[in-house]
Order: C-alpha cells, then structure tokens, then sequence
C-alpha cells in the first residue's frame, strides 16, 4: 500500500511538472502576443493621426527638382477637441524636401515639423553628412543621405521620413502629409495630430 501511495505522489508530481511547464509557456506566449498586438495597433494609429490645416501650404515645385534641397514653410491648424485649448490656432514651422528622384507623385516628397520632439528647439537642415560632429558619427554610424539635426542635443532624424537615428529625442519629428502635386506646386495639408494637441 505504501509503495503504492509513493507511486501515485510520483506521478502527480510530474503532472504538474508537465502542467506547470505548459503553464510557463502559455504564460510567455500570451504576453508576447500581448506585446505584438500592441506595438501593431500603435503603429496603426500613428499613420491614422493627420488633420488638416486651415489652408493648404504650397511650396512652388520648381525650387525642388532634384534631392537634397530643403524649403522651409509657415503652417497653420486648429487644436482639436482633445486639446487641452480646443480650438486654439496653432502655427507649425516645417521643412519640405524632395527625398526620391523621377516623376513628381506625393511619396517623392517628405514634409516634417522643424520643432525637435525632445525639448523644442529647432532642427537643421545637414546636407553633407561628412561635416556631422564625431560624437554624433560615432552614436548613429556614418550616413550617406542628408540629415535633420538638433542643435540643442544632436537628435539626429533622417530626411527620408523624419525617423530618428540618435540622440534623446523620443520619437522620430513630427509629421506633414503631402497631400497633393500639381504642375506647379507640391501641396502640403494635413499635420499629425500630436502637433496639435502638445503645441
């Protein structure tokens, strides 16, 4: 009877070993579906969050034949509901530039806030990698395209689509959408959202 008690506590004790095991497993594959539904549905929500300007920017099409000039432009928008001053005129300074060559469709042009979204100073415009600071070549590695740069902290983001490279910015800068290209001019109107809601 004894033996039989000791067989039957062993074998209980490689079920929950067993069960266990699979709990640790299911455990680990709920949080990391968890964390891949959530990095998605950010994502998701950043491409979603434009709104329009009060009046659509146009920057003249011939002063951007060829990648790697930059124009500077003055917009305007409203704060949305959300805002903490709903409603309120917001003026956003931005850079528009050519990042593609060939025909004159809107993704061949990329438009971003000036204003660093680390404490707000205004980025610039590098054309020549080569003269970026050693500190900053040593963070991000040598780069072959243009950069934006922050003179404050050298945040550094890519002219291609505003992503950052490196420093202590927090997010890549601030969104422009290039809504439309005519013959004569590269129409810029709408702006991320967040634009809005923080400034």
């Amino acid at each position: 009877m004894a033996n039989a008690g000791a067989l039957g506590s062993g074998g209980d004790r490689r079920r929950r070993s067993i069960v266990t095991g699979l709990g640790r497993r299911a455990f680990l594959t709920v949080l990391a579906l968890v964390g891949l539904g959530r990095s998605n549905l950010a994502q998701r929500r950043y491409r979603l969050r434009y709104l329009p300007l009060t009046r659509a920017v146009l920057v003249p099409l011939v002063s951007m034949p060829i990648p790697g000039r930059v124009r500077r432009f003055i917009a305007q928008g409203v704060a949305p509901e959300s805002a903490a001053d709903p409603g309120k005129v917001v003026r956003i300074s931005g850079m528009v530039t050519r990042v593609s060559e060939g025909d004159d469709a809107a993704e061949r042009f990329k438009a971003v806030c000036r204003v660093c979204p680390h404490e707000q100073c205004e980025v610039d415009y590098v054309a020549d990698p080569e003269n970026l600071d050693s500190l900053v070549i040593e963070e991000i590695g040598r780069v072959e395209a243009p950069v934006y740069i922050c003179p404050c902290h050298n945040s550094t983001f890519t002219t291609a689509d505003g992503a950052r490279l490196g420093g202590p910015a927090p997010r890549g800068l601030y969104q422009f959408r290039v809504t439309n290209v005519t013959d004569t001019h590269v129409e810029i109107g709408e702006v991320e959202e967040d634009v809005l809601l923080f400034f």
